[in-house]
């Protein structure tokens, strides 16, 4: 497979307009492969993990090691860089990260960069929102181009300060409030958030939750970690109470592959007919029953609890029998608006798609053929990593490649490699 990365300039304010076609930092071209043995396709660590252990362990006074295989994601980078600046400090390790924590965050003003983060951006508001002192937030271009107005609108209930739903953001403490409203209904990362800030509560915190909760995976996952570490919060029905606790975090943490990157190898295995072996067995909840239910062929695939995967389960069931991808519509307000452009990124590709308001139907019985024009990928690390996956099948000029590494910092090489 030959490769070529091209360098174009960015316009006079170096910046770009969301949901536009842009002109890129980069563009990679690459031609088609023919493979006939499986291939081994590593995982880098899970960055839902990484992300939750840090934002736990800066809050204390502990040295934790964070056992993992792989290079963490820029996500990921973006969290140990911030908390860093908050006081904790990261050794790296060929086996993982040493982790000592720095509690009792009492700045005048602090300025933390959360790049394309927004897990990262949120728990640090919720963090802050607890502590004297006025912080403030900000990202890359995807990053400001994205809303956390249920996590905000539940710290001002709380009595805190906060300038912006979106970053920049200017948050004060401290809490005076300890009984509000939450619509989970769009994300599920509020709800995480503030159960990551709990241990800095001074009161129990008392949550009615309204709307129907989505990606209910990633909050059980923050449940489960915070209760490994002494917390007593409960989720019953429409109601979450989190009651302030002390950390106690084990010296070890094994962090597991990121499951999230698993349909793109089966993506690449539908695509080359040979295996893309990522060592990592199903779960059985969440993304792993989405991806089931695809593998078996399903012409409904629902997607309430992992819209992350849209754009590859989409290609793949293009190839496939085709169907409806239903549960998704928290999928529009990622670093794109994932849904519209997953129809456009496969319209490229000659794959044909239709949007729904939660979802998408998809023609089955479809081969993907090599784009005419560079494929926009608009900044989204998903888009990114489906566009270069249908392009080691067809070939093809990927727009901002580089974008893969938010998750993934050695997926182009791992797709160059093929050839």
């Amino acid at each position: 497979m030959k490769s070529v990365i091209s360098e174009i300039g960015l316009g006079p304010d170096n910046a770009r307009i969301e949901h536009e076609m842009s002109t890129p930092n980069n563009m990679l071209t690459i031609e088609p492969v023919s493979l006939s043995s499986p291939v081994k396709w590593g995982l880098p660590p899970s960055k839902s993990h990484l992300i939750r252990w840090l934002a736990l362990i800066s809050q204390t006074k502990q040295e934790v090691f964070l056992a993992f295989n792989g290079t963490p994601g820029n996500d990921v980078i973006s969290m140990s860089k911030c908390i860093e600046g908050m006081g904790s400090s990261i050794e790296e390790h060929d086996s993982g990260w040493l982790v000592s924590g720095s509690p009792g965050l009492n700045p005048d003003s602090l300025f933390l960069d959360c790049g394309n983060s927004g897990t990262t951006a949120n728990f640090l508001t919720a963090i802050s929102a607890c502590n004297i002192g006025t912080v403030s937030l900000d990202g890359d271009r995807t990053l400001r181009s994205r809303s956390s107005k249920e996590l905000c609108s539940t710290l001002r209930q709380m009595g805190c300060t906060i300038d912006s739903d979106g970053v920049p953001r200017v948050v004060s403490g401290r809490i005076e409030n300890y009984d509000v409203l939450h619509d989970w209904s769009r994300t599920s990362q509020g709800l995480s958030s503030l159960m990551i800030a709990s241990p800095g509560f001074e009161e129990e915190l008392r949550i009615s939750l309204s709307g129907e909760s989505v990606s209910s995976g990633y909050w059980m996952l923050t449940q489960e970690i915070c209760i490994s570490c002494g917390s007593k919060m409960t989720v019953e029905g429409d109601e979450a109470v989190l009651p302030p606790w002390e950390i106690d975090i084990p010296e070890g943490i094994e962090i597991p592959p990121e499951e999230s990157l698993r349909p793109v190898a089966i993506l690449l295995s539908h695509l080359h007919g040979v295996d893309f072996e990522t060592g990592l067995e199903d779960s059985g909840i969440g993304i792993s029953r989405a991806i089931k239910s695809v593998e078996e062929r399903e012409n409904e695939v629902f997607l309430g609890e992992a819209s992350d995967i849209i754009t590859p389960i989409a290609a793949i069931m293009a190839m496939g029998d085709g169907g409806r991808i239903s549960g998704a519509a928290h999928a529009r307000g990622k670093e794109s608006d994932r849904i519209s452009k997953t129809v456009e990124l496969l319209g490229s590709f000659e794959l044909s798609s239709k949007e729904t308001d939660d979802g998408l139907l998809i023609q089955g019985g479809q081969c993907p053929v090599r784009p005419k024009d560079p494929v926009e990928t608009h900044g989204d690390h998903r888009l990114a990593m489906t566009a270069l996956a249908l392009a080691s099948k067809t070939g093809g000029t990927v727009l901002e490649p580089e974008c893969s590494a938010v998750t993934d910092p050695s997926f182009i090489d791992k797709i160059i490699s093929l050839g």
